[in-house]
């Protein structure tokens, strides 16, 4: 178990960072910059500012996983709460096994979006209008608010386990 007061905090530091950047990222391209591009651009540029934008978000994101996996599971061993990888003995065990069962699904969600339908939608998006286009453009909001819903239930559980 890990007891080194800076070692533990310096682990935290970098945890929320990663937190802040992946989910205060999502926060504030699904409340200020889609809503921005959409309404300042027309669709060809929107789109290509989108694109090129979350080819950027994409490192974040990818970075931010890591320190989070890398982080995490020496704060979970070092928690005075800690007794197994999977427990629910207490509230506080739930809780984290819950919150880490949605970090993997939010996980998914990005490499869905990341890496199968951006490029779907570059690539249609390069033809011009079709239905198809407008389908994938719809799912791809739908996924950003799940996400986001997702990224705000796990900062809420967070939290909620420091008060269990």
């Amino acid at each position: 178990m890990i007891h080194n007061p800076v070692l533990l905090t310096i682990l935290d530091f970098l945890h929320q960072m990663a937190t802040i950047a992946w989910i205060g990222g999502m926060v504030f391209n699904l409340l200020a910059v889609m809503p921005a591009a959409t309404k300042a651009l027309d669709p060809a540029t929107a789109g290509k500012f989108m694109g090129a934008l979350m080819k950027r978000v994409r490192v974040i994101v990818y970075i931010s996983l890591l320190v989070l996996f890398v982080t995490g599971i020496p704060m979970k061993i070092a928690s005075e709460y800690y007794v197994a990888i999977i427990n629910f003995d207490t509230i506080w065990e739930t809780a984290s096994f819950v919150k880490h069962v949605l970090v993997a699904i939010l996980a998914l969600l990005a490499l869905y979006s990341f890496e199968l339908l951006a490029p779907r939608v570059g690539r249609l998006a390069s033809k011009g209008p079709s239905a198809e286009l407008i389908q994938l453009r719809a799912r791809q909001k739908k996924l950003a608010a799940a996400s986001f819903l997702l990224g705000i239930t796990i900062v809420f559980i967070s939290v909620m386990m420091k008060y269990l």
